[in-house]
């Protein structure tokens, strides 16, 4: 989910469509009306929809993008955002934080979790946390936790539906509180300082290379060309930042410029397998390159900073990538 926090109401139903009612009625009814090919996504859903209205910080529940505007297929991720009635800002990070860990905890309820990435995301005056988890059966959540205040209104994200609304603003309970994230470096989205790179940040980095490779098995199934190749150059970005961070290069967030200011001549083996052209088998044979390539950047970043990688969704994305070849358009 490319997140810009922008949401609706969801206490007016303004700029969405679908369920808008009070508590979690409205949202169980709109599940219900998915089509039969949504039957994973409803899933996780419902599952986080009952744990949304039996959690008394949870203020709101939304769910958008291709779910909300009625354009999904059994390939589509679900994109939420969870409402707290807790402070916005680092007043209230805290409290996000812990419900966070609540959520985490739970995600096994919703269905067999392979692996799940947690990271500040946002910009930096506001406190969002980003829960992504890959369930064993493809289906995809991508969740943004936030205060709700900080809960964008109106027609900024007019497919953004409405699946639970706390019925009264509930007492800030304050459940046992995390330590909140350190200060906004120069990235502007939450992280430490450019030149810093954490365990967290190298997972984060090969985390989120696996996601781009997943999707361009997603687009490459649906035979999406144009986008499994800008999700391809997207795994391809994550590679270029685990090598900087693995060759002590200045600024690993900048990537490729910063591999070749810091040597131009050392570059990841196997790279070169890693372009592709606009061509179905081209494509999938350089997932299949990238995912090499990807994961032996990741062991070179944990090496030089020691970090638990994703190995669990390296396997998983590895065996998409392993399928066959990629259906023709239809």
């Amino acid at each position: 989910m490319a997140v810009d926090n922008s949401i609706v109401d969801p206490s007016t139903g303004d700029a969405s469509t679908g369920a808008t009612s009070t508590g979690a009625a409205g949202g169980y009814a709109w599940l219900a009306d998915l089509p039969g090919e949504l039957a994973a996504q409803r899933r996780v859903m419902s599952g986080l929809l009952g744990w949304s209205a039996a959690t008394p910080l949870v203020t709101s529940l939304s769910v958008g993008c291709s779910l909300g505007r009625g354009a999904a297929d059994a390939l589509s991720d679900i994109d939420a955002a969870l409402g707290l009635g807790c402070e916005p800002g680092r007043g209230g990070a805290g409290q996000v934080l812990a419900i966070e860990d609540e959520l985490v905890a739970a995600l096994p309820g919703f269905g067999a979790v392979i692996d799940v990435l947690r990271h500040r995301t946002g910009p930096p005056d506001r406190f969002i946390r980003r829960v992504f988890a890959q369930f064993g059966d493809g289906t995809q959540l991508d969740l943004a936790i936030m205060a709700e205040p900080e809960v964008r209104r109106g027609a900024a994200a007019p497919d953004f539906v409405s699946l639970y609304q706390a019925a009264r603003p509930p007492g800030l309970r304050r459940p046992p509180s995390r330590p909140a994230s350190p200060a906004p470096g120069p990235a502007g989205d939450g992280h430490r300082r450019a030149d810093a790179v954490t365990a967290d940040q190298i997972r984060e980095w090969a985390f989120s290379g696996w996601c781009a490779l997943a999707d361009t098995a997603k687009y490459l199934r649906r035979g999406s060309l144009w986008e499994a190749h800008d999700k391809l150059h997207a795994a391809r970005h994550q590679i270029w930042a685990l090598w900087a961070a693995a060759e002590g290069a200045l600024y690993p967030w900048h990537g490729l410029s910063q591999v070749l200011d810091h040597d131009p001549d050392r570059l990841p083996p196997g790279i070169e397998a890693t372009v592709a052209v606009l061509d179905a088998a081209d494509l999938r044979r350089a997932a299949r390159a990238s995912a090499e390539v990807l994961s032996a950047v990741s062991e070179a970043a944990a090496r030089r900073q020691p970090a638990g990688l994703p190995d669990a969704m390296a396997r998983y994305v590895t065996g998409l990538l392993g399928e066959g070849p990629a259906p023709g358009p239809p």
